[in-house]
């Protein structure tokens, strides 16, 4: 197919009953860069979110290594019936599958496709390579680039990859969909210290401890270094124990440990506990992992205990999240500076 072609491939998709065409509404272009093993899901999750973030779609489906050139596009719309008029409102996916050669020219398959005057979101659902010359070029088209880091065989060294291209004034803006993960325990957490009678335990906190399962060790760095650059604390000693990973780090007050035990089963994050000078606080998933508990004690004595929903966050409501951000975050870019520290000590 050519542009023209798949343009009227999608006017004659958004027909409606009476001839008219159905109105597009697409408010963003977002490019995502599979493989066939993932394909099926990733289409899936931009299908649900079409509703909520109507868009232009492209999904390029790679397969480099494969030694005879293959191209093969479909389209197809999404389109929902408004009012009681019959008429609809559509957002639309191009579905670009590449073996052989195509694969290498992604940039020059993808940038005819997008939708002018609007925002590129490019997204790497699986592994990736920031060194390649096809992420390079992916890149030139974007606004901002999503990214999984919990998704890479050794999460330490992709996320060392990402704090390079959030540092990296010529990249676009970057996001991690594991960050997006953390974001209510780092919001409980912040709670905890909420009241003016707490505050004083930020600086006295002296271990913390954070249980995740294996897949989850992405997000416990991420969390492990979002405290530690939100609290003034410095990296300074890395070491394997029988249970994980222990950090070091100089706090205000003295030596912090930071504790990493893959030992959970059921949740990529499932407890994070933290010792104060007095009190300890704890933030943990229960009850079949759809709640979070935050409890702060002081020895055996309970002073405050508080449940909150989480739900499940599924692949399409966490993309969600990240389509509504433009800019850099420069928390998230704090967390990976210190996070790339304490994996180099």
């Amino acid at each position: 197919m050519s542009v023209e072609q798949i343009e009227r491939e999608f006017g004659r998709l958004r027909m409606n009953e009476d001839g008219t065409l159905g109105l597009r509404a697409s408010v963003l272009n977002l490019v995502a860069v599979t493989d066939e093993a993932s394909a099926g899901e990733i289409t899936r999750v931009v299908s649900r979110l079409a509703g909520r973030f109507p868009c232009r779609a492209i999904v390029m489906i790679s397969d480099p290594d494969e030694e005879t050139a293959n191209l093969d596009i479909r389209v197809s719309a999404f389109c929902d019936a408004r009012g009681g008029s019959g008429s609809q409102v559509c957002a639309e996916q191009v579905e670009v599958h590449t073996e052989g050669p195509p694969a290498h020219h992604l940039q020059s398959l993808a940038g005819p496709l997008l939708l002018p005057d609007l925002p590129v979101f490019l997204w790497y659902p699986g592994a990736f390579s920031a060194d390649s010359a096809e992420f390079s070029g992916m890149a030139d088209l974007a606004d901002r680039v999503i990214v999984n880091s919990g998704a890479a065989p050794d999460h330490g060294a992709c996320l060392r990859e990402i704090s390079g291209l959030a540092q990296d004034p010529a990249m676009p803006a970057v996001g991690d969909l594991q960050w997006v993960g953390l974001s209510p325990w780092r919001s409980l957490i912040a709670d905890l210290f909420d009241p003016p009678d707490r505050r004083g335990e930020l600086g006295q906190i002296h271990r913390v401890e954070i249980l995740h399962d294996p897949r989850g060790e992405s997000r416990a760095l991420l969390l492990t270094g979002w405290l530690a650059a939100s609290l003034g604390w410095r990296p300074e000693s890395a070491r394997e124990t029988d249970r994980g990973r222990e950090f070091a780090f100089a706090g205000p007050s003295g030596e912090v440990i930071v504790a990493l035990d893959p030992g959970s089963e059921d949740a990529s994050l499932r407890r994070v506990r933290l010792y104060g000078e007095e009190l300890t606080f704890q933030v943990s998933r229960h009850r079949e992992l759809s709640e979070a508990m935050s409890t702060v004690m002081r020895g055996e004595d309970l002073l405050g205990e508080r449940t909150v929903h989480l739900g499940f966050f599924d692949q399409d409501i966490i993309l969600g999240e990240e389509l509504r951000f433009r800019g850099r975050d420069e928390s998230y870019a704090a967390a990976l500076r210190t996070v790339v520290e304490m994996i180099d000590l």
